[in-house]
């Protein structure tokens, strides 16, 4: 028992956390895609992999619905130690709603309408390391900022191609875009890592 209660103690501290939940959804999302039959990584989005047709929907939501809910736990861990260093909470609440969304997703799969309003909503989430860099302070080390800066730098070009083809179909070809939708959503999942690393360390 006393076993158990410092796995989930150690589980749960944010260097961990962060660390499990980007590793977990990179392979996740990989080991669904080469187990269904005729998927593309490059050319199919993450959401088809648990589309209503999908032979692993249900499974599929399970395993986002358990990544939603970490990024969920994650954020108010972020909420806390922001509260308690007295630093802009605003950050934690994007990242916050970067898992509602993803929740939402999980619990409207494609081609559910409401996924996309999901979808879209990620965008704020998708915000958070430019307010992570614009409103915390830097750590010791001086990286924080400019790497989460970076970040959203990259994150910001994987907002525009996503977006691209509402507005320019022709910028690159489409049977490219499930490898430009992984160009975004794997940048923030790997700074998510990135974040509860960052903040163990100041603990």
């Amino acid at each position: 028992m006393i076993e158990k209660t410092l796995f989930m103690t150690s589980f749960l501290q944010p260097n961990h956390l962060g660390r499990f939940i980007a590793v977990s959804f990179l392979l996740g999302t990989l080991v669904f895609g080469f187990a269904l039959d005729n998927y593309s990584f490059v050319s199919q989005t993450i959401s088809e992999i648990g589309s209503m047709n999908s032979p692993f929907r249900f499974q599929f939501q399970i395993f986002k619905i358990l990544i939603a809910s970490l990024i969920l736990i994650l954020s108010v861990l972020v909420l806390k130690y922001a509260r308690r260093n007295k630093v802009s909470i605003l950050p934690a609440i994007l990242l916050l709603c970067f898992g509602l969304s993803d929740l939402g997703i999980a619990l409207f799969p494609s081609p559910h309408p409401v996924h996309n309003v999901f979808g879209l909503s990620m965008t704020l989430g998708y915000l958070s390391p430019l307010f992570f860099a614009l409103l915390w302070p830097n750590t010791p080390s001086g990286h924080f900022k400019r790497v989460s800066l970076m970040f959203f730098l990259v994150i910001l070009i994987g907002i525009f191609l996503n977006l691209s083809p509402a507005f320019n179909p022709e910028l690159y070809p489409l049977k490219y875009y499930g490898l430009v939708q992984r160009f975004l959503v794997f940048t923030m999942f790997i700074y998510i890592a990135y974040l509860g690393k960052t903040i163990q360390m100041d603990i």
